[in-house]
């Protein structure tokens, strides 16, 4: 189920560029302001300086930096660092139509490789979003030059409002963790670079690095060049983006490789090896103090062969371990493995 990133071999350094540009860490900022607990930044989210009328202004276009993102927020063109007058300025120059397209694309209901746009999903899903949202949308999609002032002009309200000193006070440390991985990739290879950026990326082989994500995907990049983009608030994420024309944009934390994430094939045994009847009673019975197949048998009226064979599924899945006592073998409850698939399984077995 995971990315691979296939003919890395292949991808020649010069073709790797990095940038730190404050329109995309913008985007990565409001994405956490729109979702702050999924990114335990919620006392910081708070903190935020921003007017009423602009909070509100703001709700109306969290669709844009959400699960999938404008393409202005995804993508640049450009190198090193760019100016925020740069960058807006680009923007306020292009055509409302254009801009009106991009803005549109988390809703287009196609595949983001596609350069199309179903007018009708985009303006069917909108209305899932409230009676707000849709109407927004319909004026993009009817006369964009308006709703594409309004959103630049917010664009630019909170860079003069609190990012502007956000950005400030990072560019620089951005520019030069983007340079960082330029220089390991022609050092040391793309595949080390890659695997440096974040803990879910891992060396397949000689020419494939494998992404943990809920995404069977295959990406070749040995026909395609790469674009690196350091992020302060792109955690816990790790933003792979295809997009027609541009390189594979990678959007990663600046801060490191974070802690280790497991693959969807261990997360999804360990669930089937909780789902079976009498699984969360067996690890009850080893939760408190190491127990033996006979004695969990005994204690909760099971028959020990059914007992052993769920303590050998829940081996397998790192949700017990085994231990060798003389001529017994004990279990015991493996608490990290259960406190990460999530805090309610924990607190249940442990009560």
């Amino acid at each position: 189920m995971p990315t691979v990133l296939a003919g890395a071999s292949r991808l020649a350094p010069e073709r790797i560029r990095h940038v730190a540009s404050p329109l995309i860490e913008l985007g990565c900022a409001l994405h956490v302001l729109a979702e702050p607990r999924h990114h335990s930044r919620v006392d910081w989210a708070v903190a935020v300086p921003l007017p009423a009328a602009l909070r509100d202004e703001l709700s109306q276009w969290t669709w844009t930096v959400r699960a999938v993102r404008a393409r202005f927020f995804a993508t640049s063109s450009a190198t090193g660092v760019p100016s925020w007058s740069d960058e807006i300025a680009a923007l306020r120059a292009r055509a409302p139509e254009d801009l009106a397209a991009e803005l549109v694309r988390p809703l287009r209901g196609r595949p983001l490789s596609s350069r199309e746009v179903d007018l009708d999903a985009v303006r069917h899903w909108s209305r899932s979003r409230g009676r707000a949202v849709a109407s927004l949308v319909e004026s993009l999609l009817d006369a964009p030059a308006e709703p594409v002032r309004r959103f630049l002009d917010l664009l630019d309200a909170c860079w003069s409002t609190w990012f502007h000193e956000v950005w400030d006070s990072s560019r620089d440390a951005l520019a030069a963790r983007g340079r960082q991985d330029r220089d390991l990739a022609v050092r040391d290879g793309v595949l080390a670079m890659l695997q440096s950026l974040d803990s879910s990326i891992d060396i397949r082989d000689s020419d494939s690095a494998v992404v943990q994500k809920v995404q069977n995907k295959r990406i070749d990049l040995s026909d395609r060049s790469l674009l690196l983009i350091p992020s302060n608030h792109i955690a816990p994420h790790l933003f792979l983006g295809e997009i027609p024309g541009a390189p594979l944009t990678v959007i990663y934390p600046a801060t490191g490789r974070g802690p280790a994430v497991p693959t969807a094939q261990q997360v999804k045994a360990r669930l089937e090896a909780l789902a079976a009847p009498d699984r969360l009673q067996v690890c009850r019975a080893v939760a408190s103090e190491p127990r033996t197949a006979g004695e969990i048998a005994a204690l909760w009226n099971l028959h020990p062969t059914q007992v052993t064979r769920h303590l050998k599924a829940l081996t397998r899945a790192n949700l017990v371990t085994a231990e060798r006592q003389g001529r017994f073998v004990t279990y015991h409850l493996n608490e990290s493995t259960l406190q990460s698939l999530g805090p309610h399984l924990l607190t249940l077995i442990l009560r």
